[in-house]
């Protein structure tokens, strides 16, 4: 059997902390910066980083095939 970590983890403090170091660093960026910032971020997880690929993929091919107004 493992033994117990000494340190409880927090995911509920992790979270927070991820949320204002995301928070901080999008602030006052315009929706197209926004949007640039997020398909151009680099997941250390390659599950993420697929997922995040994915989703570029879908959002380009739906511009794309969108009517022109």
């Amino acid at each position: 059997m493992h033994e117990p970590s000494s340190e409880a983890f927090d995911c509920v403090q992790q979270m927070r902390q991820a949320r204002d170091r995301i928070s901080a660093e999008t602030a006052g960026m315009s929706y197209d910066e926004l949007i640039h910032w997020l398909r151009s971020h680099r997941y250390s997880d390659p599950t993420l980083q697929r997922l995040a690929d994915q989703a570029a993929e879908q959002a380009n091919s739906a511009e794309r095939s969108a009517p022109v107004r």
